[in-house]
C-alpha cells in the first residue's frame, strides 16, 4: 500500500509544436491519429481537470499502435507502462485476489502503477481484443470499471482494499479486431481507426526509419548503404504482402545482414544495391 503512488504525479510539460515533432519524428503518416492526440493535449493544456481519456487504437498488426502509446508519453513528459491482455480469462488478473487465498496478489492494474511510480502515466493495454473469459469471471467486464471515467476514481483492488484513484491515468488501448470487445466497453472508448499503409507510405518509413535502425542493429552504422527507390518500391511489392510494415522491416534487416558479412570478409565501405542484387 505504501508502495503505491498515491500523490505522486509527474508534471504535465505541454508543448504542442514539440509534441507533433515528436509524434512526427516516431511516424510517417497517420495524420488523423496524431491529430486527435495533440487536440486532447490542447484541451488538457486549457483545462487541466480533464478526467482521463481513453483512446482505442485499432488497425491491422504492424502499423505502429504500440509505439504510437510510447510517443503519446514521450510527448507529454509522462511515465509510460505496459499491460499485456493477450489471453488473460481471469478476472482476478484486473482486480486483484482476496488477501485470504493462498498466493494472492494485486491485479495488473494496481501493478503498472506501481512500477511507473506515479498516479497519472500513460497506460497502454496491449491486444484488448484478445480478453476471453472462462467460469473465473469475466476479464473485460471487470476492464468496465477501469475504463469507466466516472467510476475509476474509487478503482477497487481486491488485494489492496482501498480505492485508488485511476482518473489521472491517459489510457491507451490497441486492437486488431473491434468484433470480439464488448459493446459496452467499446462505448468507454475513443476509436481511432489505422489503416494499412500505401506502397508510397512504406517507401517513406523504410527509407527514413527502418534502413537507418536496420544498419544501427547490424552494426553498420559508419557503412554507407544507399537503396534506391525503385529497388526499395521491388522489395515492397515482391517481397512482402502485409497491412503494417513488420515484413518489411524483416527483409531489410535481412540485407543488412548479407552486406555485414560482406563487410567482414571484403571489406567494402559503400554499397548501392541494384534491383537485380535483390535476388541474390
Amino acid at each position: 500500500v505504501l508502495e503505491l503512488p498515491w500523490e505522486v504525479s509527474s508534471n504535465d510539460e505541454i508543448d504542442i509544436e514539440k509534441a507533433e515533432k515528436i509524434l512526427n519524428e516516431d511516424h510517417y503518416g497517420l495524420e488523423e491519429v496524431k491529430e486527435r492526440i495533440l487536440e486532447f493535449l490542447a484541451i488538457k493544456k486549457l483545462n487541466n481537470t480533464l478526467k482521463g481519456s481513453i483512446i482505442c487504437l485499432v488497425g491491422p498488426p504492424g502499423v505502429g499502435k504500440t509505439s504510437l502509446a510510447h510517443s503519446v508519453a514521450r510527448s507529454m513528459n509522462r511515465k509510460f507502462t505496459r499491460i499485456s491482455l493477450g489471453g488473460v480469462r481471469d478476472e482476478a488478473e484486473i482486480r486483484g485476489h482476496r488477501r485470504t487465498y493462498v498466493g494472492s496478489m494485486p491485479g495488473k492494474i494496481i501493478k503498472a502503477m506501481k512500477e511507473a511510480g506515479t498516479n497519472n502515466p500513460v497506460m497502454l493495454l496491449d491486444e484488448i481484443d484478445k480478453m476471453s473469459n472462462d467460469f473465473k469471471g469475466d476479464p473485460a467486464s471487470a476492464m468496465l470499471e477501469v475504463l469507466d471515467p466516472e467510476q475509476n476514481k474509487n478503482f477497487e483492488d481486491h488485494y489492496i482494499d482501498m480505492p485508488f484513484d485511476l482518473s489521472k491515468v491517459f489510457f491507451v488501448a490497441t486492437a486488431n479486431d473491434l468484433r470480439n470487445v464488448s459493446a459496452p466497453l467499446r462505448d468507454r472508448m475513443d476509436i481511432l481507426q489505422l489503416s494499412s499503409y500505401t506502397e508510397f507510405e512504406k517507401l517513406h518509413i523504410a527509407q527514413k526509419f527502418l534502413l537507418k535502425q536496420a544498419q544501427k542493429e547490424n552494426g553498420l552504422a559508419d557503412i554507407d548503404i544507399k537503396i534506391p527507390d525503385k529497388v526499395m518500391f521491388k522489395l515492397i511489392d515482391e517481397y512482402t504482402r502485409e497491412a503494417g510494415v513488420r515484413n518489411l522491416k524483416r527483409e531489410i534487416i535481412n540485407i543488412c545482414r548479407k552486406l555485414a558479412r560482406e563487410v567482414v570478409e571484403k571489406d567494402i565501405k559503400k554499397f548501392n544495391l541494384k534491383a537485380s542484387d535483390l535476388e541474390k
